[in-house]
C-alpha cells in the first residue's frame, strides 16, 4: 500500500476492518472529498458537460464506445457552448489553447461495424484542434474489449460507472413511457434505459487520472502531461453529495498482456463483499453470469441468518445472440440461486416502468450494496468475462467505521430502490423501518403499476455449445491457436447448433462472417435493416477509400493481437 493510500484510511483500527484491501481486492483506497451516485445517462451527460467546460489542464475520457454525435443535451440548444460531443470538445480546446484532452475508445472489430461510426477517427481526431487527441486501444485481450468507462477532468474531478458517451443510453430517472428525446443515433425510439454512475473529487479522482494515463500508455504509447490536480474545488455548487470525506477504493480487471500480470480486484472485491454482509446485498447488473459469484450468494442464502440478496436485471437480454448465449447462461445462474432460497431471502426482479402496458425498464447498471458498509460503482457486470477478460473500472465506498458515510450509502441505495418503485428514498426508509427487510418493500408494491417485477426463469433452457460459451463469456483471454482453429474449421465445427448462435460463434474469430451476423440481425429486425441500408448508403459513397483504411486498420490490429499472444505464449 502506497503511504497516500496509507494516508486515506480513517485509522489504524478501523483500516483493519475495512472491507476494501489493496493489494487483495483493489487497486488503490484514496479519500473522496466528495461522492455521488448518478442516476441515469440525463444527469451523467449533463455533469460531464459541465465538468469538461470548466477543465483548465486536462480532460480524458476512457470508453467502450464513444459517439461524435452524443447529444449531451438532447432537446435542448444551450446558450453557453454546444451540447452535441464533437462540437463541444473542439468549441473548449479552440478556447483555452493550453488545454489537453484525450479520448481513448475500444477498437472494436468488424462485428460492430453497423453499431458504431466507421468515421469516428476522423469526426474525434483528425478534424478536431491539435490539442484534442484521438486514438483506439486495443490493447485488450484475444476475445476481450476495453470496457472501462471513465472522464478526469483536472485530475480533482472524476466520472465512472456503466456509462459510455455514446447514443442509446439517454434517458431520465423518471423513465417515461413516451420520450421523444429518447432516440438513437439513427433516429429510432428505444426503452426506457437504466443506468448509474459514480462523481468523485479530491484524492480518489487523481487516482483515476492516473489510472486513465496509464490506460493511454498502454494502448497509445504517446507522451502524457503529468499528474497535476487543480487546486479550484470543482465540484458544482448545487449539486448535492451523497457522502463527504469518505474511503473510496478502486477496483480493476485487466487481463494479462506481457508484460501485465492479471488483475481481477473486480471478482475479489464482490466475493469479499458478499462473505462480509451481514443483513442485506442490493445488486444491479446488466449480465449475471459468473458461476463463482453465484456460488458465493447461493451459500449466504443457504445460512439460517445470511443476509437477504436483491438482484435487479434486465427483463431479457438485447439480441439474438445474447438470448442465446448470455441469456441461457443467466437461466442457469438464477436456478442455481432459486433451489439455495430455501428461507425465502431470494428476490431476482426486473424494474418495469409500467406493468399495465407491459414496458420494462432495460438495465444497463453494475452496482453493489452491502448493508450500510458498501456502496459499489463501476463498469463490471457479473460475467465472467468481466472478471478476467474485459478491462473494468470499479469504485466503491468502504464506510466501515464512519457513521456518516453509512448514512450516505444508505441514502445511495434506498434512492436507487426508490426510483424502481416509483417512491421517494425517505419513503422507501420509512416502508423499510416498517416492514423490516428491503423484499417486504419490494412485495408489497408487486401491484403497483411503476414497480420491480419477480423475473421468469424457465425450468429448463437449451444451453450453449461449449464453443459458444468460449467465444461469448470468457473467463480468460481465448489462445491464439483455439481461436486459429475456429475459424479454420468453420460452420461444420458448429453444425449440431442452431444457425443463429453457429454464426455468432464463428462471427467472434472471423471478420468476414462478423459481416454475415450483422445482415442476419438486419433480416429479423426493422430497426437494424434501416441502420444496415444507411450504412449501405454511406459506405458507398466511399467505399474504395474507407474500405481500404479499415480493413488495414483491423489486419493490423489482429497481426499486433496475435503477435502480442504468441509472444506470451512463447516467452511465459
Amino acid at each position: 500500500m502506497s503511504p497516500r493510500s496509507q494516508s486515506a484510511l480513517p485509522r489504524a483500527d478501523a483500516a483493519s476492518s475495512l472491507i476494501a484491501r489493496p493489494g487483495r481486492n483493489c487497486w488503490r483506497v484514496e479519500r473522496a472529498d466528495r461522492m455521488r451516485c448518478i442516476q441515469d445517462a440525463a444527469e451523467y451527460f449533463r455533469l460531464v458537460r459541465r465538468a469538461m467546460l470548466s477543465a483548465e489542464h486536462t480532460i480524458f475520457t476512457l470508453g467502450w464506445d464513444t459517439s461524435a454525435h452524443t447529444e449531451l443535451l438532447p432537446g435542448e440548444t444551450p446558450p453557453d457552448a454546444p451540447a452535441r460531443l464533437d462540437h463541444l470538445l473542439a468549441w473548449i480546446a479552440r478556447r483555452r489553447p493550453e488545454l489537453r484532452c484525450y479520448v481513448l475508445t475500444w477498437d472494436y472489430g468488424l462485428l460492430h461495424l453497423f453499431e458504431r461510426d466507421p468515421l469516428t477517427r476522423w469526426r474525434l481526431g483528425w478534424r478536431m484542434p491539435s490539442n484534442v487527441t484521438f486514438a483506439f486501444d486495443d490493447h485488450h485481450a484475444l476475445g476481450g474489449c476495453h470496457h472501462q468507462k471513465v472522464v478526469v477532468v483536472d485530475d480533482r474531478l472524476a466520472f465512472t460507472g456503466g456509462i459510455d458517451l455514446t447514443g442509446h443510453r439517454w434517458d431520465t430517472a423518471e423513465h417515461r413511457i413516451e420520450e421523444p428525446r429518447r432516440v438513437s443515433l439513427d433516429g429510432d425510439l428505444y426503452q426506457p434505459y437504466h443506468e448509474v454512475g459514480a462523481m468523485v473529487s479530491g484524492p480518489v479522482a487523481a487516482a483515476l487520472g492516473e489510472m486513465a494515463r496509464d490506460r493511454w500508455h498502454a494502448a497509445a504509447g504517446i507522451p502524457l502531461p503529468a499528474l497535476r490536480p487543480s487546486s479550484a474545488d470543482p465540484w458544482p455548487s448545487d449539486v448535492p453529495a451523497d457522502v463527504r470525506n469518505a474511503v473510496v477504493a478502486i477496483a480493476r480487471t485487466l487481463p494479462p498482456l506481457a508484460p501485465q500480470a492479471a488483475v481481477s480486484e473486480c471478482e475479489a472485491l464482490y466475493l469479499d463483499s458478499i462473505a462480509a454482509a451481514r443483513e442485506s446485498i442490493y445488486i444491479e447488473s446488466q449480465y449475471f453470469t459468473d458461476d463463482r459469484i453465484a456460488r458465493a450468494l447461493a451459500a449466504r442464502l443457504a445460512e439460517p441468518d445470511g443476509p437477504e440478496i436483491i438482484v435487479v436485471m434486465p427483463q431479457c437480454c438485447e439480441g439474438w445472440v445474447e438470448q442465446a448465449t448470455m441469456g441461457a447462461l443467466r437461466d442457469e445462474v438464477a436456478r442455481q440461486l432459486i433451489a439455495a432460497d430455501v428461507h425465502g431471502r431470494l428476490r431476482i426482479v426486473y424494474p418495469s416502468a409500467s406493468q399495465a402496458r407491459k414496458v420494462p425498464i432495460f438495465v444497463h447498471s453494475k452496482v453493489m450494496f452491502v448493508d450500510d458498509r458498501l456502496a459499489r460503482i463501476g463498469s463490471a457486470n457479473l460475467s465472467k468475462r468481466s472478471m478476467g477478460v474485459d478491462s473494468e473500472c470499479d469504485v466503491a465506498v468502504d464506510a466501515t467505521g464512519d457513521a456518516s458515510a453509512a448514512a450516505g450509502v444508505l441514502r445511495m441505495r434506498n434512492r436507487l430502490i426508490g426510483e424502481h418503485l416509483g417512491m421517494s428514498a425517505e419513503d422507501v426508509a420509512r416502508e423499510m423501518a416498517a416492514r423490516g427487510s428491503i423484499r417486504g418493500v419490494i412485495d408489497a408494491r408487486s401491484a403497483a403499476d411503476r414497480t420491480l417485477v419477480r423475473l421468469p426463469v424457465p425450468e429448463t433452457t437449451e444451453m450453449p455449445s461449449e464453443a459458444l460459451v468460449a467465444a461469448a463469456d470468457p473467463r480468460a483471454p481465448i489462445p491464439v491457436e483455439t481461436a486459429v482453429e475456429a475459424a479454420i474449421a468453420g460452420p461444420a465445427a458448429f453444425a449440431h447448433d442452431h444457425p443463429a448462435r453457429m454464426i455468432a460463434a464463428i462471427g467472434v474469430v472471423g471478420t468476414a462472417v462478423g459481416v454475415a451476423a450483422a445482415a442476419w440481425q438486419a433480416s429479423r429486425d426493422s430497426a437494424s435493416r434501416r441502420r444496415l441500408m444507411r450504412a449501405g448508403r454511406m459506405l458507398a459513397l466511399a467505399a474504395v477509400g474507407v474500405g481500404a483504411l479499415q480493413a488495414w486498420r483491423n489486419s493490423r490490429t489482429a497481426a499486433r493481437i496475435v503477435s502480442r499472444h504468441r509472444k506470451g505464449a512463447e516467452f511465459g
